[in-house]
């Protein structure tokens, strides 16, 4: 499936993150712990260390955060903000960001696929919660040295995957419409980011023994 494809299965189902029963703690732990990487965990301290190697003007600009497959929920925002972090988000899914806009109509949502989507600045945040493995395999690892790319000195990324051993994919219909699902395996994955520069700073299997891996780095800064 293209993600093209992906986004238009899940605008059918919207409704599954909209029910009251909803779990609106669902990866909160882990946003909050990789939140805490950032340099001294808050953006007040981050913008008086950066100070010191930059002049006055670059350091009032705004420090950013991109939350890819970042559905309709706006779950995660009050957290990524409280750092000082300004808040984009990005889905293929056209229903999904109506509704997420509809209740923040002043944030920054793109309606685009993160594969071909042009990024233009530097994030001292990149998130993929539960969006990463509907991905298409042949294009996982390309996305992921581009997002490490855009990564600015000391950014986080943080990543839910498949944490299989090898690589596949396959598509099911749970939820309802087909959806597509793929994994290069956690080892692969960590491989990609070292290489890219990173340091890793947590990994875990969260939802043990379902194969539902968290992955956390960290840009070294050179």
């Amino acid at each position: 499936m293209t993600p093209e494809e992906t986004g238009k299965a899940y605008d059918t189902i919207t409704h599954l993150w909209t029910r009251p029963e909803f779990n609106h703690e669902s990866g909160m732990r882990a946003y909050k712990k990789a939140l805490s990487f950032l340099p001294d965990a808050s953006l007040g301290t981050f913008d008086k260390a950066v100070s010191e190697r930059i002049n006055e003007d670059e350091a009032q600009k705004k420090v950013y955060a991109l939350d890819i497959g970042c559905g309709c929920t706006n779950r995660f925002i009050p957290i990524i903000e409280k750092t000082g972090l300004t808040y984009e988000g990005i889905d293929v899914s056209k229903d999904m960001l109506l509704i997420a806009a509809s209740h923040l109509p002043t944030h920054t949502f793109y309606h685009d696929d993160i594969c071909t989507f042009t990024l233009s600045k530097p994030y001292l945040f990149i998130s993929a919660w539960d969006s990463f493995w509907h991905i298409p395999l042949t294009q996982q690892e390309p996305l992921l040295r581009k997002l490490v790319r855009h990564l600015a000195d000391e950014g986080v990324l943080l990543l839910s995957c498949g944490g299989t051993d090898e690589s596949g994919q396959y598509t099911n219909e749970v939820m309802g419409p087909k959806v597509y699902y793929a994994s290069l395996g956690l080892h692969r994955y960590l491989e990609i980011l070292i290489d890219e520069g990173c340091f890793v700073r947590h990994v875990e299997f969260d939802q043990h023994p379902e194969l539902h891996a968290v992955i956390m780095v960290q840009k070294r800064n050179v």
